[in-house]
């Protein structure tokens, strides 16, 4: 009896153990399970989606613009006026006058494929030259397949201000390309609807071009930071950018 008991009391503790042990090893084999789960749910499909949803946000409230910039260069009037010799020039800048003053757009233009000149709100603003590094924008636009792109340039009408320009494509009733024309947004306007998009998700969001350059970028994202290699995941950016296609992607962050 007394050596049975002696097994039992053994036995109990050693059982318990195991059963201790088990549950612990089976709970942390669960935990890291769901823990490497829920880090490709989110890298994978939550913040691609987001991404989705800010990037249709911004597109939506440039829609507008595009809209006008589409209308201008299907506008009859302008057309004609161009194809019938560009006279009277403070006929076309009343027109691009109207077009600023009525839909609040910090800048309108249109640009002639024959004379070259720039015509903006008070006038004729300058002469495209292809010699000219700041006129560089039209002639990419002139042989772009697109009808039109969202560009950010200085705008010289505007103390060199930073703007938003949508850029559209004008052809005559032969389709024959005559020029461009469109309308720009301020920055600050547009960094406002950044904002409010990085408080509603949560989120640091910045665009760059294809240089690395840093474009756009809300507040938070720090000042200082003109460029891409400034950042810790640059590599990983400069990637992506060389792939030409959409992709997410995952980095660790370093710590001291």
């Amino acid at each position: 009896m007394t050596d049975n008991h002696n097994s039992k009391t053994v036995l109990v503790p050693i059982i318990t153990a195991l059963l201790v042990v088990g549950f612990l090893v089976t709970s942390l084999a669960s935990f890291f399970v769901s823990r490497a789960s829920l880090r490709k749910e989110i890298s994978y499909n939550e913040l691609p989606l987001t991404s989705d949803n800010v990037y249709s946000e911004i597109q939506r409230d440039l829609l507008t613009p595009i809209f006008i910039s589409s209308t201008m260069a299907t506008d009859t009037f302008l057309r004609d006026w161009v194809l019938n010799g560009e006279i009277g020039p403070e006929n076309i800048e009343k027109y691009l006058n109207e077009i600023k003053q009525k839909y609040n757009t910090v800048s309108s233009f249109f640009v002639s494929d024959k004379t070259m000149n720039y015509y903006y709100a008070d006038g004729i603003l300058k002469t495209v030259s292809q010699n000219e590094p700041r006129d560089q924008w039209y002639f990419r636009v002139k042989n772009m397949t697109d009808d039109y792109e969202i560009n950010v340039d200085p705008d010289m009408a505007n103390q060199d201000q930073m703007t938003i320009f949508i850029n559209y494509k004008v052809y005559d009733y032969n389709h024959n390309y005559i020029g461009a024309t469109g309308v720009g947004l301020t920055i600050s306007s547009v960094k406002r609807l950044i904002e409010e998009y990085q408080n509603k998700y949560n989120r640091t969001i910045y665009f760059f071009n294809e240089d690395g350059e840093v474009k756009l970028s809300g507040d938070n994202f720090g000042q200082n930071i003109k460029h891409i290699s400034s950042l810790s995941h640059h590599k990983q950016l400069k990637e992506l950018t060389a792939s030409q296609k959409e992709q997410a992607f995952k980095y660790r962050k370093e710590t001291d």
